[in-house]
């Protein structure tokens, strides 16, 4: 059987990565697997024969993982007219294409802090703590946008925290239940709502030319991060432990549980496989129970980063471009769609690259390519020239 490993890296987000034992990204693998054994064609067979009905049981879980991905999309453009009219934008003038310079300066130098924090074990604690504290506050950001409950900070290095007894309590809340129940499910939750904070709050910083500059960088940068650097292994190794709603994660059984007293969803114990699914450890009782435990359960995996990058382009085609609105609860016009369902194109390439293609691969290349064209393609049949859409 051949390895087949699949990667789709959001690339040096900081803690918007998606995470694989050998390096970050999109990825369907036992939870113990350092290098997973993925055969698309016997894999498929396997499951069909096991199922009985001809469905792959990993089926379900790309499934859950695609709709976690529009999800996060919708409720951020849900929120875009809210968040402007609170003020929570990370930049106040959109045009100018040296906000991705700064973007891309604040993910790097926090990526740096991180891996450095992994590599010599000092301060995962406070990672883990910092990464949770972002979750609260931009949950509670959500809060305030949707409902109208609690009051958010909208200027200077403050921007974004809660300022109001109801926002804090949000805040502090979310914060305590994501660090006391770390499940699977919970930190998907947080997850869509951390994520559809972001993109607006982003998405509403950048026009036309910075968001099109910005998804070609990052493409080429994660691309680079996945296939020459591979820096991204040591950051995925160390995230994995942190059981943060960066990477949603949907398992292939239920029994599978992110608060397993030996949860490793990097992989790397004792008794975990060898390239071609072997177990390495040979005592029949031995591996029969480690099969039985939750952390082996198959993962499908997906770095959140995945999401709010390719989201941001689809807010700032709402907001930004001259075209009329066709779906006024989402500030969506026709690039803005565009935009949604050409990145559920790029998601389905990055499905294909899953089961056909060999070694790591990173995702923001194909996912940000359908984002992308799908745009031109709204905004064309909007009636908006091209050069307009590319903010030449």
């Amino acid at each position: 059987m051949s390895d087949r490993t699949v990667e789709a890296s959001g690339a040096d987000d900081p803690g918007f990565d998606d995470t694989d034992a050998d390096d970050t990204g999109f990825d369907d693998t036992d939870a113990d697997d350092t290098g997973p054994a993925v055969d698309a064609d016997t894999a498929a067979e396997t499951d069909a024969t096991e199922s009985g009905v001809g469905i792959p049981s990993g089926t379900y879980a790309y499934a859950g993982i695609v709709a976690l991905y529009a999800a996060t999309i919708l409720l951020g453009l849900s929120l875009t007219d809210e968040m402007a009219e609170l003020g929570l934008v990370m930049f106040q003038d959109p045009g100018d294409v040296g906000n991705v310079g700064v973007f891309a300066a604040i993910l790097l130098v926090a990526t740096g802090g991180m891996v450095a924090a992994f590599r010599y074990g000092y301060g995962e604690a406070l990672v883990r703590a910092f990464l949770l504290g972002s979750a609260g506050t931009l949950t509670a950001a959500a809060v305030a946008a949707l409902t109208g409950l609690g009051e958010i900070a909208t200027g200077g290095l403050a921007m974004g925290l809660p300022t109001s007894p109801a926002s804090i309590a949000v805040a502090t809340v979310t914060f305590a239940v994501l660090w006391s129940y770390p499940e699977w499910y919970v930190n998907d939750l947080a997850a869509v709502v951390f994520g559809a904070a972001a993109i607006p709050m982003l998405g509403l910083g950048f026009g036309p030319l910075p968001v099109v500059v910005l998804l070609v960088a990052w493409a080429g940068y994660d691309a680079y991060a996945v296939y020459v650097s591979g820096h991204m292994q040591e950051l995925a190794a160390g995230l994995g432990d942190l059981k943060a709603p960066i990477v949603f994660v949907v398992p292939h059984s239920l029994s599978f549980s992110m608060r397993d007293p030996e949860f490793d969803l990097m992989g790397g114990g004792e008794d975990s496989t060898d390239a071609d699914g072997a177990g390495t450890d040979t005592d029949d009782g031995d591996a029969e129970g480690a099969t039985e435990r939750p952390a082996r359960s198959e993962v499908a995996l997906l770095g959140l980063g995945d999401a709010i990058i390719p989201g941001m382009l689809a807010v700032s085609a709402g907001h930004f471009l001259d075209a009329p609105t066709l779906v006024p609860a989402l500030n969506a016009n026709a690039p803005a769609l565009g935009a949604l369902l050409g990145g559920l194109v790029g998601m389905g390439g990055l499905l294909y690259l899953v089961h056909r293609v060999e070694g790591a691969h990173a995702g923001l290349p194909p996912l940000n390519a359908g984002v992308l064209g799908g745009y031109l393609v709204g905004a064309v049949a909007a009636g908006v020239p091209v050069t307009t859409a590319l903010g030449l």
